[in-house]
């Protein structure tokens, strides 16, 4: 049940949408989890549809939300989401950013323009909507960005090299503990969460086989799913986690805690 832990906030997800089958991504829980909890949220997705879908379900709960297309690897989107945001809410409190993905290939095998799409959307999106979200949440006395990771970062997955992705899942890391200094003496929080192999529509064009791997690759006896990343971000951005900073956070059912291949 709803404790109203944002009750009066104003949340920015991106990547809010979802993306292929049933069910929610990362993002698009995040975002409901917000709502559910008194946050009025912007919905910031590539694709219109899939943030207005997440809109939808907030909408039915009595939610309130608002969602706009924007290429998070543009500055001027991020800009534009961001004042969009404090325009319609009238300030910014938390900022989730959850976009990433891609980045396959060695540092032999993948390309150059690979290497820079993934730098672009991976990191650089997070950093240009962090810039113009900071000064917001200054303005209002602090804030919380939680920025989503990969334990890729840690771990890269054997057989399946995706070194672009590593390294700048592995940045994201250190974007946060730079962000938490940094904005430390603001009361602007910056943690970070570290999903493991959830569970996501994404992945169901992977069938039956590729999700019993997943879900047995855990020492918990239960699979991740979206929900379990929305819940962690719900703490983060709330006031129980106000004395927490610079974190990283797995959310993985104890994966990196294991030594067998991945």
């Amino acid at each position: 049940m709803p404790n109203l832990r944002l009750e009066g906030k104003v949340a920015v997800v991106s990547g809010a949408g979802t993306y292929g089958g049933s069910g929610v991504g990362n993002g698009a829980a995040a975002a409901i989890v917000f709502a559910r909890e008194g946050a009025r949220v912007l919905l910031v997705d590539a694709v219109l549809e899939w943030a207005d879908a997440t809109r939808a379900i907030i909408e039915e709960e009595g939610g309130v939300a608002i969602s706009t297309a924007a290429d998070v690897t543009s500055p001027d989107d991020c800009k534009r989401a961001i004042d969009l945001a404090v325009e319609t809410f009238g300030g910014l409190d938390v900022l989730h950013n959850n976009v990433g993905g891609g980045g396959r290939g060695s540092v032999v095998e993948a390309t150059e323009e690979a290497w820079e799409r993934s730098i672009s959307l991976n990191l650089m999106s997070m950093v240009n909507m962090s810039r113009y979200a900071v000064p917001q949440m200054i303005a209002g006395g602090g804030g919380s960005i939680i920025n989503v990771s990969s334990v890729t970062a840690l771990r890269p997955k054997a057989g399946n090299s995706a070194a672009p992705y590593t390294v700048n899942k592995a940045a994201v890391v250190g974007l946060t503990s730079a962000m938490a200094m940094d904005h430390a003496k603001d009361n602007v929080r910056v943690n970070c969460i570290m999903p493991g192999l959830m569970w996501t529509p994404r992945l169901a064009e992977g069938g039956a086989d590729a999700r019993e791997i997943r879900r047995s690759s855990t020492p918990l006896p239960v699979e991740g799913e979206s929900w379990d990343i929305g819940w962690a971000a719900l703490f983060l951005a709330s006031d129980q986690a106000r004395f927490i900073t610079g974190i990283v956070m797995p959310v993985d059912g104890g994966f990196l805690l294991t030594s067998a291949p991945n």
